[in-house]
C-alpha cells in the first residue's frame, strides 16, 4: 500500500459509456476526479448503438456533438411490418422536428461513443486508468477508501469524497454495498448480429413480426463502401427456456448457439440475408432496478442501477443521463453552492425514471415475445390491420410528437422538490398530479424552431445556473432574479408554443432542467 493514498473529489468506477460521461462532466465542471476500469481498454463490440435526442443535446452541451454527428448514421424513419412485408415508414425526424435540434435517432455504436468520450479525457489530461481492478470500497466518515490493484501487481488506495459506481449490471460495488437488484429475466434466448451486405430490410429502423418471432434492425456505418451493415436482433426458437434467474444472475447471460440457426430463421421468416457476421452473440434480457441508487457516499449509475430490454434504444441513453445528472449535483455540492442534502435529489429524480422505463419496456417486451394464443392472435391478425393505420395517423397529430418525446427522453420530468409533488397531489389528487407542469422539472424547451435566429440552448454550454427571461415584459424581473442569486442572465423572445410566453422568467440548472418558473404580473410560480 502507498503511504500517501491519492486523494480526489470523486472516483468513478467503470469506463463504459456511463462512467466516461460522468468523468467528462466532472472534468468540465472543474471537479478533481479519477476514472478506473479493470479492462485493458475500451469496449470492442458495438452493444448499444441508438443515441436519443436528449443525449445528443447533452453531447452538444459538452462540446462533442459535431464529432458524434460526423461518425454517426441517422435513423430518420421506422418501418413496421409483418414477415417479409414492410409498410410505410414513420418519419421520426419529421415527428420530432421543432422539438429539438436533433430529431430522429442517431446511430453510433457504443464503442465509438466510448472512444469519443475517452479521447476527450485524454486531451484534458484526465485519461482512464485501465487495468485497474477494484478490490474493496470502504466508507469512513467524510471519505471513501478504494483499494485497487493495477496491472495485476501494484496495489494502492485511492481516497475520494464520493464514488460513482458505473461498473455494469453485475456491479461488484453494488454487491459489496448490499443493495438489492430486484426484477426478472426473460427466459427466451435472443440474438444480436452485426451483419454485412444485408438484403431484405429497408433503410432506417425496421420492426417486423412473424408468428412467435420478431425482428428489430438498426442501420450501421459501412465498414467497407457498398457493404451495407445492419444490426439485427431477434428471438432464437426451439431453445429450452433458461432456469428461473435470481437477483445475482444480473449480468449478460450468454447462451452459446450456432449463428446458422439465426441466419436460417431470418431468411425463412423475414427474407433477410447477409454475407458475413462481424459480431454474433446470444443473451437473455433482464429487467431490474436497484433498490437504492445511493449508499452513503457511493452512488450507482447506468447498468449498475438498472437494466432492461433493448427495445426503444433506451439503456445507454438512460445511463448517460444518470451520469450527467449526478455529475452536475456533485459539482454544485463540492463547490459549496448547494448543501450536502442536495445529493438526495439524484435518487429522487433518476430512480423513478428507471422504474418507469423498466416497467414500460418489460410490458412491451413481454407482449412482443409472448407465446400465448392471445399474443399470437394479436401479432398475426390484429397488428397487420392496426399498424398501417397508425403509420398514417401518428405523424399527423399531437400523438406523434408525444410518442417522440417519450422515446427521445425529452419528456422526462423531475419533481424539483418533494414539497412540489405533495402539493400537486393535495391540490389535484394523485391521479391528476401525473399531469405535470409542461416546463418546470423538464429539460428547457427549445425555441429554435419557433424563434428563428434564437437558440436558448446555446447558453447551456457554460454548464452554470442561469436565468432566462422570455419577452420584453420579463426583462426587468429576469435581471432582478439573476442579480439576487448571482446567476447568468439570458434574454429571448417569447415562445408561447413552447410554454414560454411573454413575461416568463425561468431558472435553469446546469443540467438544462428548469428549476423555477415565474410569470411577471401574476402570482404563478412553478417548482
Amino acid at each position: 500500500m502507498e503511504a500517501h493514498p491519492r486523494s480526489v473529489d470523486v472516483c468513478v468506477i467503470g469506463a463504459g459509456p456511463t462512467g466516461l460521461m460522468a468523468a467528462n462532466w466532472l472534468e468540465r465542471l472543474g471537479v478533481k476526479a479519477v476514472i478506473i476500469d479493470g479492462k485493458a481498454g475500451p469496449t470492442r463490440e458495438s452493444r448499444a448503438l441508438g443515441v436519443q435526442a436528449r443525449t445528443m443535446e447533452i453531447y452538444a452541451q459538452l462540446g462533442v456533438v459535431d464529432q458524434v454527428l460526423a461518425e454517426a448514421v441517422p435513423a430518420n424513419e421506422m418501418r413496421p411490418g409483418v414477415g417479409r412485408t414492410s409498410w410505410s415508414a414513420v418519419p421520426l425526424d419529421r415527428i420530432g422536428k421543432g422539438l429539438t435540434p436533433y430529431p430522429g435517432i442517431t446511430i453510433l455504436e457504443q464503442h465509438a461513443n466510448e472512444r469519443i468520450l475517452a479521447d476527450r479525457l485524454v486531451t484534458r489530461g484526465r485519461p482512464v486508468r485501465w487495468n485497474t481492478r477494484v478490490l474493496s470500497v470502504q466508507q469512513d466518515g467524510d471519505r471513501v477508501d478504494i483499494d485497487v490493484e493495477s496491472a495485476g501487481e501494484t496495489r494502492e488506495t485511492l481516497r475520494a469524497r464520493y464514488v460513482i459506481a458505473a461498473d455494469g449490471a453485475s456491479s461488484p460495488t453494488r454487491g459489496q454495498l448490499g443493495i438489492g437488484f430486484d426484477g426478472q429475466t426473460n427466459a427466451k434466448v435472443f440474438y444480436v448480429i452485426d451483419a454485412q451486405d444485408v438484403h431484405g430490410t429497408d433503410s432506417g429502423i425496421n420492426v417486423r413480426l412473424a408468428g412467435d418471432d420478431f425482428l428489430l434492425t438498426f442501420p450501421m456505418s459501412d465498414a467497407t463502401p457498398g457493404a451495407r451493415r445492419v444490426r439485427l436482433l431477434g428471438i432464437l426458437r426451439d431453445v429450452p427456456d433458461g432456469p428461473s434467474p435470481t437477483a445475482e444472475s444480473s449480468g449478460p447471460d450468454t447462451v452459446t448457439l450456432d449463428e446458422s440457426r439465426a441466419r436460417a430463421a431470418l431468411d425463412t421468416d423475414f427474407g433477410v440475408t447477409y454475407s458475413r457476421a462481424g459480431w454474433f452473440a446470444t443473451y437473455r434480457v433482464h429487467h431490474r432496478v436497484a433498490e437504492a441508487f445511493r449508499s452513503g457516499r457511493v452512488f450507482l449509475a447506468g447498468d449498475a442501477g438498472h437494466v432492461h430490454s433493448p427495445i426503444g434504444a433506451q439503456g445507454m441513453n438512460t445511463g448517460l443521463q444518470d451520469a450527467h445528472n449526478l455529475a452536475c449535483k456533485l459539482a454544485d455540492v463540492l463547490s459549496g453552492r448547494m448543501p450536502e442534502d442536495y445529493l438526495e435529489r439524484y435518487e429522487a429524480e433518476r430512480r423513478p425514471v428507471a422504474l418507469r422505463l423498466v416497467a414500460t419496456t418489460d410490458r412491451l417486451f413481454a407482449r412482443v415475445t409472448s407465446s400465448t394464443a392471445r399474443a399470437r392472435f394479436i401479432r398475426s391478425r390484429v397488428m397487420p390491420l392496426v399498424w398501417p393505420v397508425l403509420v398514417r395517423l401518428v405523424p399527423r397529430g399531437p400523438l406523434g410528437a408525444r410518442i417522440f418525446g417519450y422515446v427521445s427522453q425529452l419528456r422526462i420530468h423531475y419533481w424539483m422538490t418533494e414539497g412540489a409533488r405533495v402539493k400537486a397531489e393535495a391540490l389535484r389528487g394523485p391521479a391528476r398530479a401525473r399531469r405535470r407542469d409542461p416546463v418546470v422539472g423538464r429539460r428547457l424547451p427549445w425555441i429554435g424552431a419557433t424563434n428563428p435566429g434564437e437558440d436558448n440552448h446555446a447558453p447551456l454550454a457554460s454548464a452554470q445556473w442561469q436565468v432566462h427571461a422570455y419577452g420584453p415584459r420579463a426583462a426587468g424581473q429576469g435581471a432582478i432574479t439573476a442579480q439576487q442569486y448571482d446567476f447568468e442572465l439570458h434574454t429571448f423572445g417569447a415562445s408561447p408554443r413552447r410554454g414560454l410566453p411573454d413575461g416568463t422568467v425561468v431558472v435553469v440548472r446546469p443540467d438544462g432542467f428548469v428549476a423555477v418558473r415565474q410569470r411577471v404580473g401574476t402570482n404563478r410560480h412553478g417548482a
